[in-house]
C-alpha cells in the first residue's frame, strides 16, 4: 500500500501548526481572538482531541501580529515530582525565557523569598513582566504593553503533590483587582483543559472560579467539514462522489474533529485501495476497521481516551453510568452544568447537547459504548472504607488480611481469609463468614448465615467498618429468605 502524497494534507492528533493546511476555523476561533485582544479572561474547557491546543497556537500567532506580547505556559511540562516552590519557579522561568527578561525575574525570585510562592509568580508578572514589555519590539501602539497567559493542560494540577487552589484564585484576583490596579488591565489568562470550572477551585471557603468568557469549541458542521475534502485527490480515487463521502462522513462522527480528520486522512492515504466501492461503503469499511472493530476498540487513541475518562472517573461510577444509560436509550435527560454526572460525561466527550437535552456524541460513540459495553463495565456495587475510598464490585469479592484478597485489612483482628461477597444469578450479593476467628457483622449483628446485603449496609470486620453501596440492587420478599444452601462457595 503506497501512502498518497493528499495524506499529508491532514493531520490527525496532536497540536497543528499555524500553517497546517487542514485546520478548520470555527466560531472558536474568532471569538477567542476578539475577546483576548479585549483583555478578557477567557477558558476553553472541554474533552480530549477537540483542538483545544490548536486553537492555542492559531490565536497566538495573530496576538503576535497584533503586536500582543504572549507567554504559553504547558502544566504538563514542569512534572509532578516536584514541591511548591519548584513548580511556581519553573513557571516563571518559562515566562522569562519566552519574554527573553529571564534575568530580571531570576533575581526577583531569589530577592524576595520572604513571600510565597504563588504571592511571588503573580507579584514577578506585575512588577517585572509588566514593565519590561517596553523593551520588547513595538507593535501596535494599543498593544505593545500588553501581555497575554495561555495556561493550557491544566487538568495536570490533579496530580501535583499539593494543592492548587490558590493558583486559580490568583488568576481570579486578578480580574477582581483591576479597577484597583490599572496595570492588571494589560495582563490577561486563557486557561485550557480537560476540567470544568468548578474544578479550579475546590476549597468551599474560597471563591469559586467563575470569572471569564466560555469559548465552546464545537464539533465541525457539515460546511466547515467539507474544507477536509481538499485533501482528496480525485485521480486516486475515481469512485469517490465528494458529497456523498462528506455525508457519510459527518453520519458517523457527527463531525467530531479528531473522527472525522482521521476518516479523511485514511481515505487519502489508501487511495485506489479502497477498491471499485462508492464513497459511502469505502467510508463504511474505514469506519468498521479504524473504530467499531475489536481491534479498533482496545488500540484507536481517541475511544481509550473516552473509555478510560468514564471508568476511572472519581466520581460514582455506578451513577454515571446509569445516566448515561438514559441517554443511550433516547429517555429525556436535560442539561445541568451544575450536574457533576454530566459535567463527567462532557469532558469524556461521550455526550453532546441536542436543543436541552444530552444525546450521544456521535454514531461511532453509540457503536462501540453500548448497552452491552455499559453492563460489562457496571460495577454491581460498591464497598466504602472509612477513608471514603470506594471500591468497586463485579463478581465473588473476597476480604482478608493479606493481598490476596480483592480487598486487603491489614489488621491482626482480620483472619487471612475472612468474609466473601458471593455473586448470585441475578446480581446479588451475599455476605459470608469464611470461618474467621473474630467473626463478619451485617449491621452490628455477626454473621452465621450467608445473608443478603442491601443498599447501606454496614459491614464490620475487625476494627474496620465498610458501608455496601448498590442503589439499584434487587430486593428479595420476606418470603424468601437467603439461606445458607444457596451459596456456592470458592475453593
Amino acid at each position: 500500500m503506497t501512502p498518497n502524497s493528499t495524506s499529508e494534507f491532514y493531520a490527525v492528533g496532536g497540536t497543528m501548526s499555524v500553517d497546517a493546511p487542514s485546520y478548520v476555523e470555527r466560531k472558536a476561533d474568532r471569538d477567542l481572538l476578539e475577546h483576548l485582544l479585549a483583555g478578557d479572561f477567557c477558558y476553553v474547557l472541554t474533552a480530549s482531541q477537540m483542538g483545544k491546543s490548536s486553537l492555542m497556537v492559531r490565536a497566538a500567532d495573530r496576538l503576535r501580529q497584533q503586536g500582543v506580547a504572549l507567554v504559553m505556559l504547558d502544566l504538563a511540562a514542569g512534572g509532578q515530582n516536584v514541591t511548591l516552590d519548584q513548580w511556581y519557579d519553573g513557571l516563571l522561568l518559562r515566562v522569562g525565557q519566552q519574554l527573553q527578561f529571564e534575568d530580571e525575574l531570576e533575581d526577583f525570585w531569589v530577592s524576595n523569598g520572604r513571600l510565597g510562592p504563588c504571592e511571588r509568580f503573580f507579584t514577578a508578572l506585575r512588577e517585572v513582566a509588566l514593565p519590561c514589555l517596553g523593551n520588547l519590539p513595538a507593535g501596535p501602539a494599543a498593544n505593545q504593553q500588553r501581555l497575554v497567559l495561555f495556561v493550557d493542560e491544566i487538568d495536570n494540577v490533579r496530580s501535583l503533590p499539593f494543592p492548587t487552589d490558590e493558583f486559580f484564585a490568583a488568576i481570579l484576583e486578578c480580574l477582581n483587582h483591576r479597577s484597583q490596579d490599572p496595570a492588571l488591565e494589560r495582563l490577561t489568562f486563557c486557561l485550557l483543559g480537560i476540567a470544568m470550572p468548578a474544578d479550579l477551585i475546590k476549597d468551599p471557603n474560597r471563591t469559586p472560579f467563575n470569572i471569564g468568557h466560555r469559548i465552546e469549541l464545537a464539533d465541525f458542521t457539515a460546511k466547515e467539514a467539507r474544507h477536509f475534502l481538499s485533501g482528496l485527490d480525485r485521480n486516486q480515487l475515481p469512485m469517490v462522489e465528494p458529497e456523498a463521502v462528506l455525508d457519510r462522513v459527518i453520519y458517523w462522527t457527527h463531525g467530531h474533529p479528531f473522527l472525522t480528520q482521521q476518516l479523511f486522512s485514511e481515505m487519502a492515504r489508501r487511495g485506489r485501495d479502497c477498491g471499485p466501492a462508492t464513497g459511502p461503503v469505502c467510508v463504511d469499511r474505514l469506519c468498521e476497521e479504524l473504530f467499531l472493530s475489536a481491534r479498533a476498540r482496545e488500540s484507536n487513541d481517541n475511544l481509550l481516551f473516552v473509555r478510560e475518562r468514564l471508568v476511572r472517573t472519581r466520581a460514582d461510577l455506578v451513577t454515571l453510568l446509569d445516566l448515561y444509560e438514559k441517554v443511550l436509550a433516547g429517555e429525556p435527560v436535560l442539561d445541568d452544568e451544575q450536574s457533576a454526572e454530566i459535567n463527567q460525561l462532557r469532558l469524556a466527550g461521550i455526550v453532546r447537547t441536542e436543543g436541552h437535552r444530552l444525546a450521544v456524541r456521535n454514531r461511532i460513540y453509540r457503536e462501540v459504548f453500548n448497552l452491552g459495553w455499559v453492563q460489562q463495565v457496571k460495577p454491581l456495587a460498591e464497598l466504602e472504607t472509612p477513608e471514603g475510598q470506594r471500591i468497586r464490585i463485579r463478581s465473588n469479592f473476597t476480604l482478608g488480611r493479606t493481598d490476596a484478597n480483592d480487598l486487603s485489612l491489614p489488621d491482626i483482628k482480620v483472619s487471612r481469609r475472612h468474609a466473601l461477597l458471593q455473586k448470585q444469578a441475578n446480581n446479588e450479593l451475599l455476605l459470608v463468614d469464611l470461618g474467621s476467628r473474630n467473626g463478619t457483622f451485617l449491621n452490628s449483628q455477626r454473621v452465621t448465615a450467608a445473608s443478603l446485603l442491601r443498599d447501606k449496609d454496614r459491614i464490620g470486620i475487625g476494627p474496620y467498618r465498610l458501608v455496601f453501596h448498590q442503589p439499584n440492587a434487587p430486593r428479595r420478599d420476606a418470603d424468601h429468605p437467603t439461606t445458607l444452601d444457596r451459596t456456592v462457595f470458592e475453593p
